[in-house]
């Protein structure tokens, strides 16, 4: 049994999910305006003369709030544990599939006109939003502790993450300023 060909299988699976979320609910505030999930990582095998016995498929799903995100992930396990597993079982007793959640930001949304985002604007003497489509805290704090959040700070996320990673000096005065307003107001 090949577990690297069952693991393609999933895959499959997982860009069909994919592509129903880009169909689905959409938000214009976030610059990729639905919910995606995409797999970043494959590992498996050993030789290309050797049946591989195990493959790992890592991959990340961020959603918009009004998607739920435990509905999306029980229908990929169910897919695996109900779908896929028996057959590979039916070749090879010892076959299993096993999930393991290596972190997880739910969804995080605040309404534009909340007390809080309107303060935000004051403070940096701006009248727009936008929303963030990467990960942050901001959904736990929502979720865990019932904490409205903004998530805010200088640099621009084009930057962020990469080996010349960096935040301009006016990034770094305009926060200075902000946190001189936010304490002093």
């Amino acid at each position: 049994m090949n577990a690297i060909e069952y693991a393609a299988e999933l895959v499959l699976f997982l860009r069909g999910i994919g592509e129903e979320l880009a169909a689905g609910p959409q938000d214009p505030d976030y610059d990729v305006t639905h919910s995606t999930l995409s797999v970043g990582l494959i590992q498996g095998g050993s030789a290309i003369n050797i049946v591989p016995n195990t493959c790992q498929v890592t991959f990340e799903f961020r959603n918009l709030a009004e998607v739920d995100q435990e509905g999306v992930f029980r229908r990929i396990e169910g897919f695996a544990l109900r779908e896929m597993l028996p057959r590979m079982q039916a070749r090879h007793p010892g076959a299993l599939i096993r999930f393991e959640r290596i972190y997880e930001y739910p969804a995080h949304a605040i309404a534009a006109g909340d007390p809080l985002v309107t303060r935000m604007k004051h403070l940096v003497g701006r009248n727009d939003h936008s929303k963030v489509a990467f990960g942050t805290e901001a959904g736990l704090f929502l979720r865990e502790l019932g904490l409205p959040t903004i998530v805010c700070g200088p640099g621009a996320i084009a930057v962020a993450h990469k080996p010349d990673e960096y935040v301009e000096r006016t990034q770094l005065a305009a926060c200075d300023e902000f946190m001189r307003k936010l304490v002093t107001s």
